[in-house]
């Protein structure tokens, strides 16, 4: 990929995005989602055909830039998976933040709905902690009869999983890397204590392949149908790639949850011999 600024590379994305998976591009289009005079647009439009020709043909019918025969991205992906999750991203984004928005698609986000909410004071110090490599003291609420209790804790890593966010961090008591549900943290406090990279962590930099068939007790075309959902399939079996610390994520999401109108699990986890 070539180098480009960070605003040309932004405003290059968002002309592919819109011949790839939109209805075309058109100058006063653009200039309204950068806040660009329409001279300005047109501008960038034509810096894109030099950079890239043959990409773009212009109908004078619908006065707009529709993709050529030809056409190939260069900035974008074309996975259809990897458009809609940046299609709720960018409503995510919203929530936080006001931004226009480079689709007219609305995604409607339920998994939303169904998250923990978070205590402002603990969550802000522990991503504090995380961007700024500090060791952190934390109360912590687990399901153990002893807690809450008191942890050091060195956060490496942000990962969501569960609908929820968790903390991989080094734990200086246990002197282990273990994750942590950051709702479930009500106190945190800086410390000046050394942190611990997650550079001895084998767990996160180890890739392990976990192999999951359709529940045998499904009705054959149930199976056929939820492996068809899916191109990462192997010999029957539906293949993921992930590091071992989020296996046990992935497991359980799988083989634990029960689907009511089957009253079972759709997969189960295969060992291969």
């Amino acid at each position: 990929m070539k180098l480009y600024t960070y605003k040309q590379q932004k405003r290059f994305a968002y002309i592919e995005t819109q011949l790839f998976w939109g209805d075309g591009l058109t100058a006063g289009k653009l200039a309204e989602t950068f806040g660009l005079s329409r001279q300005a647009a047109q501008t960038v439009i034509d810096r894109y055909r030099e950079e890239y020709p043959e990409q773009m043909e212009y109908n004078p019918s619908r006065k707009r830039h529709e993709a050529s025969e030809t056409f190939r991205p260069h900035i974008i992906k074309t996975s259809p998976i990897l458009f809609l999750d940046y299609l709720r991203g960018e409503s995510l984004t919203g929530y936080y933040r006001e931004e226009r928005g480079w689709s007219d698609l609305d995604v409607v986000d339920v998994d939303r709905l169904l998250r923990p909410d978070l205590p402002l004071e603990p969550a802000r110090i522990v991503i504090a902690a995380l961007l700024g490599q500090r060791v952190v003291s934390i109360d912590y609420h687990s399901k153990n009869p002893e807690s809450p209790f008191t942890r050091l804790l060195s956060p490496n890593h942000l990962v969501f999983a569960d609908d929820r966010y968790h903390i991989r961090a080094y734990c200086h008591r246990r002197k282990s890397f273990r994750d942590f549900v950051l709702s479930r943290i009500s106190y945190a406090e800086l410390t000046d204590k050394d942190w611990v990279s997650s550079r001895e962590d084998r767990e996160w930099h180890y890739i392990v392949e976990l192999h999951f068939k359709p529940n045998p007790d499904l009705s054959e075309s149930v199976q056929e149908a939820i492996l068809k959902n899916y191109e990462d399939t192997h010999e029957g079996c539906r293949v993921i790639r992930c590091k071992k610390a989020l296996a046990i994520y992935i497991e359980r999401k799988l083989v634990r949850t029960i689907y009511p109108k089957y009253g079972m699990p759709l997969w189960i986890s295969y060992k291969r011999p």
